[in-house]
């Protein structure tokens, strides 16, 4: 099934639907004590583990918070409710959820609690994956264990699983909450934690567990739900209408992409008052004042703009952004929101024409500026740490056509562009290949050649675990970057692109046509199909096929579109 992507689509919850004063928080000592079994009028007691961020936890006051928290709060809005949380131990949470003492527990669904409480429709499809340190072995799936140490949650799902599973030689280690289990791998005393994949992703960001990192595919995928109280059908029954019409409204969405829909969540535990970020803000400051002048790394997707189509040149909006330290935060809220742009560019195979797929280009239509180019903010994310979070929501608006163009019986490919730096990032690189789900055939990452990879060690890593996903790589604007062979030989990639600027005089330079003939050759005898970018004109692309290029772009062939464009052009 298709995961991440996909999942934010499942519900609603509102965003609107913050009212402090129907809100309470107590811990589940003080309610066990005050609550007893009786249903209270006009009242939903909700519990759960008080350390399980993003999805619910205690903040440095003590105030519930998170994806879960702030769903519950739409919901008893909604059905004019007063919602109570309860959160503490995850063991005793499950228990007094059994006497009655709690309404409902957000939670993973298993053959096992169906037996013991009531659940709602799903809220989420989630997953688990096992943890480690970069040297320890990938695995598979839970079969592939043997002779470890693997850290779980006591009471949680993983728990449940290896349970089940009684492996001889696989020690399961029991603790208190998630993120205990990921520092036991971080010191060394488990070999793996079995982990739901967002609440390691978010642990090892705020936890600054650099050394440990996804070694499996994502496993264990369950329903998340809210488990009811047993005899509380009715209440089942409400939910579930509530769920359905804040889904229908589209508000859950905006708080799975505040929560959980990039790496890095807008609001961490401990931090009390509104969501800030003064790392981009000041780093974007501290530039300005420098004078620092910010490279373009996507000169691919820049050149691809008309310069007619933005009302601010990127060296006007350089020159502004030393006036405007807002600029990150306004571009993250813009990723949060949904509401980055991009533009489809039609690949196609030129000998037979046929539509391969897409490159996906980046637009940003900002309220005070107006459209901006790539290279007006594209640097300035690179700079300031947001270039992961604009990278991975690309990969999924990239993944939603993919979608489209299946249920449309095409089978195409889109392509994203990604800095080889960007691979260096376990993190990323986790989010990348939960989102593909079943669908990394139709997902290409195009490498930026021009970057000098700092991380070769870690890149390498990342490759063969995006390949197993089905992910292909390619390497573009070949022929204009640093060590360019040596970056060839450790990226192996799939595909290799001829940067525009040896095809735009292809038919007039004889040094350039020996160019293109010589990386046509070079990418077919290492395996890599060829394609060439910036085809302007017929001849161009009758001389490439000829020369046994097997695909290209360009404005001759195709300009960026919208993709309800492009979705006219599969007809």
């Amino acid at each position: 099934m298709n995961a991440l992507l996909g999942l934010a689509l499942l519900l609603s919850a509102a965003a609107g639907a913050k009212t402090e004063g129907s809100v309470t928080a107590v811990t589940s000592t003080t309610a066990a004590a005050a609550a007893g079994s009786e249903v209270t009028p006009g009242r939903l007691r909700v519990g759960g583990d008080a350390d399980y961020p993003p999805y619910h936890f205690l903040d440095a006051l003590g105030r519930a918070d998170g994806f879960d928290v702030e769903l519950v709060r739409a919901v008893a809005a909604d059905l004019g409710m007063e919602a109570v949380f309860e959160l503490g131990d995850w063991s005793t949470t499950l228990e007094r959820l059994a006497r009655g003492e709690l309404d409902a527990v957000p939670m993973f669904w298993s053959e096992a609690r169906e037996q013991r409480y009531l659940f709602t429709e799903p809220i989420l499809l989630r997953h688990h994956a096992l943890f480690g340190h970069y040297e320890t072995p990938t695995v598979e799936s839970l079969d592939g264990l043997a002779n470890v140490r693997v850290a779980v949650q006591r009471s949680g799902l993983a728990w449940e699983a290896l349970r089940e599973l009684d492996r001889t030689g696989v020690t399961v280690v029991a603790l208190d909450n998630e993120a205990a289990t990921l520092d036991l791998v971080a010191r060394g005393e488990a070999d793996y934690a079995l982990v739901p994949t967002g609440i390691g992703h978010y642990m090892l960001r705020h936890q600054r567990l650099s050394d440990v990192v996804a070694l499996s595919p994502p496993l264990l995928e369950r329903r998340y739900v809210f488990a009811v109280r047993p005899g509380q059908t009715a209440l089942v029954a409400r939910i579930n209408r509530s769920l359905q019409r804040l889904r229908r409204d589209g508000v859950q969405n905006r708080l799975y992409e505040e929560w959980i829909g990039h790496p890095a969540p807008r609001r961490a535990p401990g931090f009390a008052g509104e969501a800030v970020r003064p790392s981009g803000a000041i780093a974007l400051l501290a530039a300005a004042v420098a004078g620092v002048v910010l490279l373009t790394r996507r000169r691919g997707v820049a050149d691809a703009i008309p310069a007619s189509s933005s009302r601010l040149t990127a060296g006007a909006m350089r020159n502004a952004a030393a006036g405007d330290t807002m600029l990150m935060a306004e571009l993250r809220d813009a990723i949060t929101r949904g509401e980055l742009g991009y533009c489809l560019q039609p690949k196609i195979d030129l000998r037979s024409g046929r539509l391969l797929g897409a490159e996906l280009l980046v637009r940003w239509e900002h309220p005070r500026f107006g459209p901006l180019e790539p290279d007006a903010f594209v640097p300035i994310a690179e700079q300031t740490d947001t270039i992961g979070e604009m990278t991975l929501y690309l990969a999924r608006c990239g993944l939603e056509q993919c979608r489209r163009w299946a249920a449309a019986g095409e089978r195409l490919h889109v392509s994203v562009n990604v800095s080889a730096n960007d691979l260096a990032d376990p993190r990323l690189v986790d989010a990348i290949i939960e989102a593909t789900g079943s669908q990394g055939h139709c997902l290409m990452l195009e490498i930026t050649e021009t970057a000098v990879m700092r991380e070769p060690e870690r890149v390498a890593v990342a490759l063969p675990r995006l390949r197993a996903h089905g992910i292909r790589i390619s390497v573009d604007d070949f022929g204009v970057g640093h060590s360019s062979l040596v970056n060839l030989r450790r990226l192996a990639p799939d595909e290799l692109k001829i940067d525009r600027s040896f095809v735009a005089a292809v038919l007039d330079s004889a040094s350039d046509r020996a160019i293109v003939r010589a990386t046509i050759q070079l990418g077919h005898e290492l395996g890599a199909s060829v394609v060439a970018e910036g085809i302007e004109d017929e001849a161009t692309r009758a001389w490439l096929a000829t020369a046994g290029c097997d695909s290209g772009q360009g404005f001759g062939i195709a300009k960026p579109m919208p993709a309800a464009r492009f979705m006219e052009l599969l007809g």
